[in-house]
């Protein structure tokens, strides 16, 4: 009796002997104003994805897919890369014309604001399943070879987690088929018609990163005549997973925006909130200039806010294609 008395003792004070488990520590928050530059280059050929959070970013080609496929299981849009300057026409419903001619005219691209009722190819099907059976041709980019500038294309459907995608050159017969799967954390799946497959055009998952600095296609106003003309723009987007940002107003300094501020803002989630013309041309100088006093405001998936700045959109060697800016977690 005595002997298992002390074995229970003995237990017991090793127990309270052993360190308690350490608590997972919390998230770092990044303390100050942090700088960064990117390096787009001075071709504007690289995409850069940005995580405000751990002021990190990562760089892809931009210019190799041609068509983006929603991941989500609720969402049916497809995206084109208007960055290579790229248009889609929609055709009938029915075959594929096998020796289509290139239209003057009905050629669309996606507007920049992301809205999914606003792309070039629209709504190719009522359900996100079953296909109206339009088809279109995809006129990939002046810069791309001449024999492969232009496809023409069917979207077949979306069952069991893929879209089928039907395919061929212009003036070829030989159609082909390809089958890309929503790809489980990503906002969109990447397909090139060069490659035949798709691409990791989007190098993060969905809540990696908050802004990514591309080529866009937009509207903007031409001066002196004061039209509208479609024009690739370089420029800072949103992510579209639960990102979205607010123009602080009325000419508040970088320094007095706080999070008191920052919370009264009017956030909106479109895709070019931020844009490009944060950085303006002068025709005089022939370089770009840094709106220094506009402040955003971005409100990342997280739900963390970051206030943000541009500085520059030069390197120090005077190459353009270099944006610079200051941010600060609020």
């Amino acid at each position: 009796m005595r002997a298992t008395l002390g074995f229970w003792l003995l237990l017991i004070f090793m127990s309270s002997c052993e360190p308690e488990e350490a608590l997972y520590p919390p998230p770092a928050k990044l303390e100050g104003v942090q700088t960064k530059m990117l390096e787009m280059g001075e071709d504007r050929d690289r995409d850069v994805f940005v995580h405000l959070g751990s002021n990190t970013d990562v760089q892809t080609t931009g210019s190799l897919w041609d068509l983006g496929f929603a991941c989500a299981n609720a969402r049916w849009e497809i995206i084109l890369n208007n960055g290579n300057d790229a248009w889609v026409y929609q055709g009938d419903t029915g075959a594929i014309p096998q020796n289509p001619s290139v239209p003057l005219e009905g050629w669309r691209y996606d507007h920049p604001s992301g809205n999914p009722d606003e792309t070039g190819i629209g709504k190719w099907s009522p359900d996100g399943v079953k296909s109206y059976g339009y088809w279109y041709i995809l006129d990939r980019g002046m810069n791309q070879p001449v024999a492969e500038r232009y496809v023409k294309f069917k979207v077949e459907g979306s069952e069991n987690g893929s879209f089928m995608l039907l395919y061929a050159g212009l003036k070829d017969s030989n159609f082909q088929k390809a089958k890309i799967p929503r790809q489980q954390g990503k906002n969109y799946a990447y397909f090139s018609f060069a490659k035949k497959d798709t691409l990791q055009a989007e190098p993060l998952n969905q809540d990696a990163w908050d802004l990514v600095f591309r080529k866009y296609k937009t509207s903007i106003i031409e001066t002196g005549t004061g039209k509208p003309f479609d024009y690739v723009a370089v420029g800072c987007l949103l992510n579209p997973w639960q990102t979205s940002c607010a123009e602080v107003l009325n000419n508040v300094p970088f320094e007095k925006v706080d999070r008191t501020l920052a919370l009264s803002l009017n956030f909106r989630n479109n895709l070019d909130a931020i844009g490009y013309d944060w950085k303006l041309f002068d025709r005089l100088s022939g370089k770009y200039t840094v709106s220094y006093n506009r402040v955003f405001v971005i409100r990342t998936s997280g739900n963390a806010l970051f206030k943000l700045r541009f500085t520059d959109y030069y390197n120090d060697l005077g190459q353009r294609g270099y944006p610079k800016f200051e941010f600060e977690q609020l």
